[in-house]
């Protein structure tokens, strides 16, 4: 009897896992939507008379501006970040481009939502681009927002149909593996916002358990042009689909409207009278927009972003024309100084070599990414670490980043806990790389990214100033002591022998990821 009980159950479990994999492969050869009816569209030339246009051109009368420069502000604190962009789109009148990797359905992001909802009630056209990796049940509030005449959804490099998710990653993992982590947000393709937050609160300090620090600028000038051109690449790339053809089935009901209206409530609700709402209150970068004050950094800058499609990216002929090669080379032409700045930080080893040949030359290599303790990504930083020692004995200076900062959290976020989550560069104390990319096998090889390549001594500097001003505060500093890797908290004068704050949890499942092949997907 036993024995025919435990045919049966193996019976069964075999039919389940050949219904799994057959169901698989039926989802996995889901054919893609007819994009044959899909017009191109593109961005429309910005209005010339607006309070935007007018406050772009009397900041720049007043600035220290050559013909051909555009002027930036650095926006580090989340609550700022977050005040910009809704002040642009407050601002628009004519056209508002987003694109995001990830867009959460919590309070910033519901709000967010609302306030583009509010410009296309006043005729603005709305384009948003999403990547398709981020789960919203019913797709919603993605599915109210492409109903609004004056607002259109687009998704990249999609899931063809809207259920059974982790199957068809399952029978498509190299399509779907494939994903855009560019963050834009253009206003009358006259000022835009670029650089490493998604949208969410803790991008935008507004998490109680988490707040990802980062940093993302503030462009006006002939830079947004190149903004907008990227944006309409990958809005008309064949990898792109407008929400209808995947929703097709999906028709926004009445309650629907009533959920969101109710959702905005809420999340206003939930933000009033909080420390967060409070530091937003305080945040003038809106008011220095209306009065046409707000600080700019001037000089030359261009937009470095992959191509859209994935034959391309697969491709890799050469040519320099992708983000990694620019900077790899930018790397490379350094001669005396590299300050980079990555949440997720996996040089394997051809990145190592460039490192550690650029500090055997005399060049000061300095790296600033996530403790074991801070770090979102454990699998990350277990490609990172098994390099970490190399980088030492080469002479590269390497910061980690604490969980909790010994900081005001006034300054540095309403949460106790904290991780990096900036991009940037700075080479020379002359170019600075403010973006979206990674250093990274993700970043450089499988997904898409941008970023904006400034070229301003004056901006280097100050930030550098900046940094190391704030970074013993923030980080600890990696050191070799006879061979043995220490930690050493110079704010609290202490020294670790082991991964601060990281529970035996994390080293052990740091350590066993390391031996794993995966750091190609890392």
């Amino acid at each position: 009897m036993t024995t025919q009980c435990r045919c049966d159950n193996a019976l069964t479990g075999g039919l389940i896992v050949l219904l799994m994999i057959a169901l698989g492969v039926l989802t996995g050869c889901t054919s893609a939507p007819d994009r044959a009816g899909v017009n191109d569209e593109f961005t429309v030339a910005p209005p010339p008379d607006t309070n935007l246009a007018r406050w772009i051109a009397q900041v720049r009368s007043s600035g220290d501006a050559s013909e051909g420069d555009s002027g930036v502000h650095l926006l580090g604190a989340g609550t700022e970040a977050y005040a910009a962009r809704l002040a642009l789109i407050e601002a628009a009148t004519q056209s508002i481009d987003v694109q995001y990797y990830l867009f959460h359905h919590d309070a910033t992001g519901t709000i967010l939502t609302w306030s583009l909802w509010q410009a296309a009630e006043r005729g603005v056209r709305v384009r948003l681009l999403l990547d398709d990796l981020e789960k919203r049940p019913d797709d919603f509030p993605v599915n109210l927002l492409n109903a609004h005449p004056n607002i259109e959804v687009r998704l990249y490099n999609p899931f063809y149909r809207r259920s059974a998710r982790a199957l068809q990653m399952l029978g498509e993992f190299g399509r779907l593996n494939h994903r855009m982590h560019n963050k834009s947000l253009t206003a009358d393709n006259l000022a835009t916002v670029v650089g490493g937050r998604n949208v969410g609160d803790e991008y935008f300090d507004a998490n109680k358990r988490v707040n990802f620090g980062d940093l993302d600028v503030l462009a006006v000038g002939p830079v947004v042009n190149e903004v907008s051109a990227a944006f309409d690449a990958y809005w008309n790339s064949d990898l792109v689909f407008p929400y209808e053809l995947l929703n097709s089935d999906n028709p926004v009901a009445q309650q629907d409207k009533a959920r969101a209206a109710a959702l905005v409530d809420k999340s206003i609700a939930a933000l009033e009278g909080s420390p967060y709402s409070t530091a937003l209150v305080q945040s003038d970068i809106a008011q220095h927009l209306k009065d046409a004050d707000l600080a700019m950094t001037w000089a030359p800058m261009t937009v470095w972003v992959d191509k859209p499609d994935l034959a391309a990216m697969q491709a890799r002929e050469g040519g320099g024309s992708f983000v990694i090669d620019r900077l790899l080379t930018l790397f490379g032409d350094a001669e005396k100084e590299l300050f980079l700045v990555s949440p997720y930080f996996v040089p394997r080893k051809t990145g190592t070599r460039l490192l550690t040949d650029k500090a055997a030359a005399g060049v000061e290599v300095t790296v600033v990414t996530n403790a074991l303790a801070a770090t979102d990504v454990v699998a990350v930083h277990s490609g990172y670490a098994k390099r970490r020692k190399d980088l030492l004995e080469a002479g590269v200076t390497a910061y980690e980043v604490k969980a909790s900062p010994d900081v005001d959290p006034k300054a540095w976020s309403i949460s106790s806990n904290s991780s990096l989550h900036a991009k940037t560069f700075i080479i020379d104390r002359r170019w600075v790389f403010v973006g979206s990319f990674n250093l990274d096998p993700r970043s450089a090889w499988l997904n898409t990214e941008m970023g904006i390549l400034i070229d301003s001594a004056a901006l280097a500097e100050n930030m550098l100033g900046k940094m190391q001003g704030m970074i013993d505060k923030v980080a600890y500093r990696v050191e070799l002591d006879d061979g043995e890797l220490v930690w050493v908290d110079t704010f609290n004068q202490q020294r670790f022998a082991a991964e601060p704050d990281a529970s035996w949890w994390r080293r052990f499942s740091a350590g066993f990821m390391s031996f794993m092949p995966v750091e190609s997907q890392l």
